[in-house]
């Protein structure tokens, strides 16, 4: 048998070993084991002691604004129901009546003892008098009318001078007269003269009035 050695080229081209016996004997060769994965470090808390009281105040602040707002409208919603208690009373306020300057000068009907009046009035009680007499003084600029409504025994000037102080008024005066009973036959009387182009003048007067054969008279102007 003839023992036939392959050339070294040959062995190296198929993996083989140049070495005798040795050559055909087949190595186990184990796969070393895969190194472990390093152990991925803890992340270190960010949050500083400082961070995290600080957002607990923000918290508490929070909580009381909410607290705050609520007790807030909680007052507005009781505050109309309060008002609405408190001007629910049985007494009724008295209703002024305020006549603007720019309307005083209109007629009315109205004669009432709260009514700004400007119109002629009567005889027949002691307010209706004391509007005639104003608008006599006023309106029909009569001296002769004016002194007529008034008695006999008045301390009040003649009708001569009464038409005197009648010229000292600028034609286109307009007046508005109240009248509140003081006592019998006397009034509180608040006067509002209007002279073209000036602001009304209060001309505030207590008069006394008088009956006489069923007609009222004035008598006193203090």
């Amino acid at each position: 048998m003839t023992n036939t050695k392959r050339h070294p080229a040959v062995i190296d081209l198929l993996g083989g070993t140049p070495h005798g016996a040795g050559a055909d004997t087949a190595t186990t060769v184990t796969a070393p084991k895969p190194p472990k994965p390093p152990k991925r470090p803890r992340k270190k808390d960010s949050r500083s002691p400082r961070l995290r009281y600080v957002a607990a105040l923000i918290v508490v602040v929070a909580l009381l604004g909410w607290f705050t707002l609520r007790l807030l409208s909680g007052n507005d919603e009781r505050a109309p129901k309060r008002i609405a208690d408190e001007t629910d009373t049985s007494e009724t306020a008295p209703n002024l009546d305020v006549t603007p300057p720019a309307l005083a000068s209109a007629p009315t009907t109205q004669t009432g003892p709260s009514a700004c009046r400007t119109d002629p009035g009567d005889q027949k009680s002691g307010p209706g008098v004391i509007a005639a007499f104003e608008h006599a003084y006023y309106a029909t600029r009569s001296g002769t009318a004016v002194r007529a409504l008034s008695t006999p025994d008045t301390s009040l000037p003649s009708k001569e001078k009464i038409q005197s102080g009648i010229g000292t008024v600028p034609t286109g005066t307009t007046h508005c007269v109240r009248i509140t009973p003081i006592a019998a036959g006397i009034y509180s009387v608040a006067l509002t003269e209007m002279r073209p182009g000036q602001p009304p003048a209060q001309l505030p007067q207590t008069i006394t009035t008088k009956e006489l054969d069923g007609r009222w008279f004035v008598d006193v102007i203090n």
